[in-house]
């Protein structure tokens, strides 16, 4: 019984991140997540009383997946940052887990794009922590030479913030250019891309940026 209010629930919170993601905290109802969920209001207001509640803890489940999918490849960087290929390797997974799960993606943009308690929350539950651990990785990799020595933080801003937009607008290149770009192939000849102008381009400066 235990195991079935569990998975319910599960149900509930997946059903739930995918109608926040796309329609945003106004845009969705109790309704709305129990009938994506195939349960009754009633279910889902017994597991969560307020909406709030139900947003909140959906962020936290959506958190908490990417940040295990994530923690081991993070950890093997860590470990292992000798080389420009172990950062290509840690953006190419990073890339393919968002394109197979961008909910937190768009959760992140929805909040961000309309400013408030919610996104606070998410602040100090979330992004604190996310850009302290992503400092630390750009840091290490400057470290073993792997990244140029200009400000973490911007370096970054830089990395994350292509990594990302490459998700959001997949829809319009493969529009416009008739390409994929959620391969295999793709995807490595953009992070190649993308790390061969903060590094290469750099170097080609005499790093005078």
């Amino acid at each position: 019984m235990n195991s079935d209010k569990s998975c319910r629930r599960t149900a509930i919170l997946e059903a739930a991140a995918e109608l926040f993601g796309r329609e945003g905290f106004e845009g969705t109802s109790m309704k709305a997540v129990a009938n994506a969920a195939g349960e009754k209001k009633t279910l889902v207001q017994y597991h969560f009383r307020y909406k709030q509640q139900l947003w909140e803890e959906t962020v936290a489940h959506v958190w908490k997946q990417r940040d295990e999918a994530l923690s081991t490849v993070m950890t093997i960087a860590s470990d292992d940052f000798s080389a420009l290929e172990t950062m290509e390797d840690l953006c190419r997974y990073i890339l393919k887990f968002t394109f197979a799960n961008p909910t937190w993606v768009k959760i992140m943009f929805q909040e961000a794009s309309t400013p408030g308690p919610r996104l606070d929350w998410m602040v100090e539950k979330f992004f604190i922590n996310d850009f302290a651990e992503g400092k630390g990785v750009v840091e290490l990799a400057q470290s073993r030479g792997v990244l140029p020595d200009l400000d973490p933080m911007h370096l970054l801003y830089t990395l994350s913030g292509a990594l990302i937009y490459l998700v959001n607008v997949a829809p319009i290149i493969e529009k416009v250019t008739g390409l994929g770009v959620a391969d295999d192939e793709s995807i490595d000849q953009y992070v190649a891309t993308l790390l061969q102008v903060l590094s290469g381009g750099y170097r080609m400066r005499g790093g005078d940026l």
